[in-house]
């Protein structure tokens, strides 16, 4: 059973009355599955979208292309995999992991670069594209979830002006992202970027992975460690991001190369979650911020809804400075500067490129 409420229509506090009647009378409970899943269930149906694109694993026999090129198998088979949700728009978490395989795509291409076809240059910039297309959307969904939450943590009823504002600039975006998936870049993208990751490597091989990996993941993290290092109680809002992007290039560095360096890449991975995961939280807060201070200012706005607009941004920005503070004094900050779990690891790759 569905209760909608159309965009144009006026919502009312008997409507959430009315559906707290219908759920204890009948019993019923929320759903755990989109109305496409349940429609699939129902007529028996289980497509599957998955590509045969090779091989997948990782060991310590591969050469660096062939690492490479299992990876890059990994998450474009993700990323293809996720866009009939995308296209649906039921489930946020489909465009959610969709993005983030582009981002893992193009984080691969870059750092395997040498050892890669010279095309996969054009590659990693068509994956920018998805991924700009992809991350207004998500975005939009983030500061939507975040002013729901607000309103549920005060008591308050939302600014309806500022959520209609939000929801039409989705609708724009969405429309977007929908012209994008349809177009015929991206049609070219996905049966060309297919077609090279299904030929594989070229029958010259290149350096073995145990041998390059040390100078590979080291160079990403000596930026970690000064981003790390660079941070103050002074330090804009900037420098955190920057240390989050650079935390993030390292761990996609190494998550593939975990089945192959044991728990020593597995802690470090950890330690780069948890950093990420700060730091995202941070980074929503700074952009919801702008976002509701650049509603404010722009058109002929009435000067409560603007009152309003700049209220909730300096109380974003509030809550990113304490985001702050605490990370300057966390545990993980600790770990990323004095290196330790990276010592650990530095020995592991070393003794294993030294045989």
């Amino acid at each position: 059973m569905e209760v909608e409420v159309g965009s144009d229509a006026q919502i009312h506090d008997g409507v959430g009355d009315f559906v707290e009647v219908l759920r204890e009378t009948l019993k019923l409970r929320p759903t755990l599955i989109s109305k496409f899943r349940t429609g699939l269930s129902v007529s028996g149906l289980s497509p599957e979208v998955a590509l045969d694109l090779g091989a997948t694993k990782i060991d310590a026999t591969l050469c660096c292309g062939e690492v490479a090129f299992a990876i890059l198998r990994r998450h474009f088979g993700a990323m293809v995999a996720h866009e009939p949700g995308v296209r649906l728009g039921e489930e946020p978490e489909e465009l959610h992991d969709m993005r983030v395989a582009t981002r893992r795509l193009r984080a691969a291409l870059k750092l395997y670069s040498e050892f890669l076809p010279k095309r996969s240059e054009r590659y990693e910039r068509d994956l920018r594209w998805v991924a700009g297309v992809l991350g207004e959307v998500r975005d939009l969904d983030v500061h939507l979830e975040g002013l729901s939450e607000e309103s549920s943590r005060n008591g308050e009823v939302l600014e309806e002006e500022v959520v209609s504002l939000l929801r039409e600039r989705r609708v724009e975006a969405r429309r977007r992202m929908l012209e994008a998936l349809d177009s015929n870049r991206y049609e070219r993208l996905v049966a060309s970027f297919s077609a090279t990751l299904r030929r594989g490597l070229s029958p010259s091989p290149t350096a073995p992975i145990l041998e390059a990996a040390p100078n590979l993941v080291r160079d990403r993290y000596k930026k970690v460690r000064k981003a790390a290092n660079k941070l103050g109680e002074d330090s804009p809002p900037e420098h955190y991001h920057d240390l989050r992007k650079k935390g993030k290039r390292l761990r996609y560095a190494l998550e593939p190369v975990q089945e192959i360096y044991g728990k020593q890449a597995k802690k470090m991975v950890k330690l780069l979650k948890k950093v990420q995961d700060d730091l995202g939280d941070h980074q929503d807060l700074i952009v919801a911020s702008g976002l509701m201070e650049e509603l404010g200012v722009a058109g002929d706005r009435p000067p409560q809804s603007a009152f309003w607009m700049g209220s909730m941004s300096e109380g974003y920005g509030r809550e990113a400075a304490e985001i702050r503070a605490g990370f300057l004094g966390s545990k993980a900050l600790r770990s990323l500067k004095d290196g330790k779990e990276w010592k650990k690891l530095s020995k592991k790759l070393e003794k294993q490129a030294a045989g």
